[in-house]
């Protein structure tokens, strides 16, 4: 956003009457608490006993304090940071790579001297609307590709996706023609045009993609749930969590010999807060360093759509 633009906005809001200005900041203020509260309610319930949620259901408040469910997502440290690493290691590697071939293909199908460019564009997007299944893609992986318990089928599971594609097209074909004209007399070559002159002007899509590349990468369970055995990522860690305790649940109710859990509280009701706090909040984090671009980047993609 250009100092013009932020000066007229800062305009707009100073002529608003008294009236006006009571009410635009009071709908503000309802939005922020709308936003705020299931935050809070997430945050606090977390850290409650579960007896007292299943009683009085869950409050923007601490209902007395515990940290039983944070001990069980915790209570195996070495395999739950294991699991983070993995995460950490696949959703960096696989966010580069997807925004390396998609802003590839984008800019490609986005310039009009590609005589192919619909066709290509054509292709990929049949993918969406049609898909040949798990079942030829898990042959495919292990029988033929031998990615199987692999980092590698974890990165390139989901490496090319067809909205990323369409949502970078939009941008490059917003960059002026001039530049690609006045780079092709200087002799630069086509991926010198797209990474150096191209994708430095499409900053906001690309920071746009990359946040959505993460957040794919990062809440996917079912890719290494079917192609790995030992290659744990967090999403898939703490679903198998959530498995353990209905097993201890239907253990307490009916009784397994050897185990002995008669009597002892199981939190599974506050256990789902904290596995969700525990696998969104590295991308809150994310999400607040890419927060400027990624407004600017809908805000941009949403004028060009």
């Amino acid at each position: 956003m250009s100092a013009r633009t932020k000066i007229k906005d800062k305009s707009l809001i100073n002529k608003l009457s008294p009236a006006e200005g009571i009410l635009f900041y009071g709908l503000l203020c309802v939005l922020m608490i709308a936003v705020a509260v299931p935050f809070l309610t997430l945050v606090a319930s977390s850290f409650s006993s579960s007896s007292l949620i299943r009683a009085n259901g869950a409050r923007p408040w601490i209902q007395a304090f515990s940290l039983d469910a944070y001990k069980i997502v915790f209570m195996y440290p070495g395999d739950m940071l294991y699991s983070y690493l993995v995460s950490v290691v696949v959703t960096a590697a696989g966010s580069a790579l997807n925004i390396l071939l998609c802003a590839m293909v984008g800019y490609s199908t986005s310039r009009s001297t590609f005589r192919g460019r619909n066709i290509v564009t054509f292709f990929f997007a049949f993918t969406i609307m049609f898909q040949a299944g798990f079942v030829p893609q898990y042959i495919l992986y292990r029988n033929y590709l031998n990615l199987y318990n692999t980092w590698a089928v974890l990165i390139l599971g989901p490496v090319v996706i067809v909205p990323h594609i369409i949502i970078l097209r939009a941008f490059y074909a917003g960059v002026p023609g001039e530049l690609y004209d006045a780079a092709k007399v200087d002799g630069a070559s086509q991926y010198r045009t797209c990474f150096q002159i191209a994708t430095p002007l499409i900053a906001p899509g690309i920071a746009t993609v990359v946040f959505y590349s993460v957040l794919t990468y990062w809440n996917d369970p079912f890719t290494a749930m079917l192609y790995t055995d030992d290659l744990v990522p967090v999403a898939l860690y703490l679903s198998r969590i959530t498995q353990y305790i209905e097993f201890l649940k239907y253990a307490q109710q009916n009784g397994f010999a050897g185990l002995d859990v008669a009597g002892s509280e199981i939190p599974e009701d506050t256990l789902l807060y904290a596995i969700a706090i525990a696998t969104t909040a590295p991308m809150l984090f994310i999400f607040t360093l890419f927060q400027r671009f990624f407004v600017r980047g809908l805000a941009s993609g949403a004028v060009k759509g």
